[in-house]
């Protein structure tokens, strides 16, 4: 029996290790010598970035920065409004054993809060709370046997192996560029004290050679004007491409956008009055391009006529059986705080876990509020927490199944009514349902030559089923085939077999004259 192994090359996506940490950045403001003394804080925020990650061994270097910004009223006769910025740099390390410098990151941050403490009438205080949370993982190349030529004694087991053929991915930028009057009957711009820009895909879609993207960027302005603090709402479209080779139409793919920085520039109107605001942002759009496709694969063999030795080795694959992007919109009503001028939020999941064709997902949208009080006039924040479960039905799956969730926050939206204040968080879900499996794959196979020895064997051997028994194995054992087993036992199905049951087992020895 001269057989030939047929050789493939499976790449899998494995996942290396995760973990989610904080970490806390204090920073110190002072006033300079041109701004008056401070009276009261007004509000603060900030935002974190990631400046670089490295891997070393067994651990991830993170270095990023948080900006902060305050804005205060001033302890003057004439109060006035000012905003106050600084920036302060960390660094952090997680450790995850095992992994090693050819791997690849996956880092987010954001901030859990911040926290403010005036000093004194020149100097604030910054304290802010980082999570961090990070993904290693790995392209692992395999060498699969795919089929097994020859020999028609041998019996072949095969099983179809479900993964995301990665066929490229590209980070790339975008500026989106804009220029808009403030709406008739709202105060000239004296001041810009907040621009907060959120960005999401809209729609994307796979042609041959490139993805074309359609984004909106969400402007949210808080200005000093009129001797008030007003704000505004801009939604922006931008549409991009990015090319990537091997793309080709109705492929499948993953975006992900994030902004960088902004910059923006208060202009005049035709009447001299500063009335235009022009805003210029960085976008980072990174895109990945992917096929859901199947391999079939040996896992094992043998043969009914001669004794084979397989050499085999154990690897624990991570299946992707299915991937889901599902867009829920979570609601609350409360009371009415006063005039709202800015509603932020961001998604924290807390659970995602998969139970009998069901997708479940809990989380919380976690809204930070600022408004002015309608009796005294003062600005002030309030946090909203809504929780909420999403249920994805899906069909039955077998196996371990892990579930992989990544939520971004796409808008926030609300509405004054009788009752008080309606608010609606459009909340965008990126589902990854995977299978862990582990399987021993056959890496090389040797032919002994040596005949099997049937002749000592009874005729008929009557075998009782044991738990977790496949007729593979009892097949096997008895250098028999399964086809064998079915026909003598009047099986229908290879997968109908019960604890307790008896099979026969009749022996064939091939006799030559």
């Amino acid at each position: 029996m001269a057989v030939e192994l047929v050789k493939d090359i499976l790449k899998v996506d494995e996942l290396k290790g995760k973990d989610e940490t904080q970490t806390m950045v204090e920073a110190e403001i002072y006033l300079n010598q041109s701004k008056p003394e401070i009276d009261k804080i007004l509000w603060v925020d900030g935002k974190a970035q990631i400046t670089n990650s490295k891997i070393v061994q067994d651990k991830v270097i993170i270095n990023g920065i948080v900006k902060f910004k305050a804005v205060y009223k001033s302890k003057e006769e004439n109060p006035r409004i000012f905003k106050l910025e600084t920036v302060q740099d960390f660094r952090n390390e997680v450790e995850l054993e095992g992994i090693n410098e050819n791997m690849t990151s996956d880092v987010k941050i954001g901030l859990e809060y911040i926290e403010y403490e005036l000093l004194d009438e020149r100097k604030v205080g910054l304290k802010s709370l980082v999570n961090i949370q990070t993904k290693v993982g790995r392209t692992n190349t395999l060498e699969v046997i795919k089929d097994i030529r020859g020999g028609e004694d041998a019996q072949i087991l095969k099983e179809k192996i479900k993964y995301n053929d990665v066929i490229g991915m590209k980070e790339s930028y975008t500026i989106v560029k804009e220029a808009f009057e403030i709406e008739e009957g709202m105060p000239p711009i004296d001041d810009i004290l907040k621009v907060e820009l959120n960005t999401y895909e809209k729609e994307s879609k796979v042609v041959d050679g490139r993805v074309i993207i359609s984004g909106i960027l969400d402007c949210l302005i808080v200005y000093n004007g009129g001797g008030n603090i007003n704000s505004l709402k801009k939604e922006i479209s931008f549409n991009h491409f990015l090319e990537i080779e091997g793309a080709e139409k109705d492929l499948n793919c993953q975006i992900k956008m994030e902004v960088e920085s902004v910059e923006y520039e208060i202009k005049e109107d035709s009447e001299g009055i500063s009335r235009i605001l022009e805003l210029e942002s960085k976008v980072k759009i990174l895109g990945k391009v992917y096929d859901n496709r199947e391999k079939e694969i040996v896992l094992d063999m043998y043969s009914t006529d001669q004794n084979i030795n397989l050499k085999k080795e154990k690897t624990l694959l991570l299946e992707n059986v299915k991937n889901l992007i599902c867009r829920e919109t979570v609601t609350r009503e409360i009371d009415m705080l006063g005039d709202i001028l800015t509603i932020e939020g961001r998604v924290s999941i807390l659970d995602s876990r998969y139970i009998e064709g069901k997708v479940v997902t809990e989380g919380t949208v976690n809204l930070n509020i600022l408004y002015v009080e309608e009796n005294t006039g003062e600005i002030k924040n309030s946090q909203e927490e809504i929780p909420f479960k999403f249920y994805n039905d899906i069909d039955e799956l077998k196996g371990n199944i892990s579930v992989e969730v990544e939520s971004i926050l796409e808008q926030i939206s609300y509405k004054v009514n009788a009752g008080g204040l309606n608010i609606e968080a459009a909340v965008k879900n990126s589902i990854m349902l995977n299978r862990e499996k582990e399987i021993d794959i056959i890496v090389d196979l040797e032919e002994t030559g040596e005949a099997l020895n049937k002749k000592n064997r009874p005729s008929i051997t009557v075998y009782i089923v044991q738990k977790d028994d496949i007729l593979w194995d009892i097949a096997k054992r008895y250098h028999t085939t399964v086809k064998e087993i079915m026909s003598a036992n009047n099986i229908t199905s290879p997968q109908i077999l019960m604890p307790g049951e008896k099979i026969i087992i009749e022996k064939h020895v091939d006799t030559q004259f």
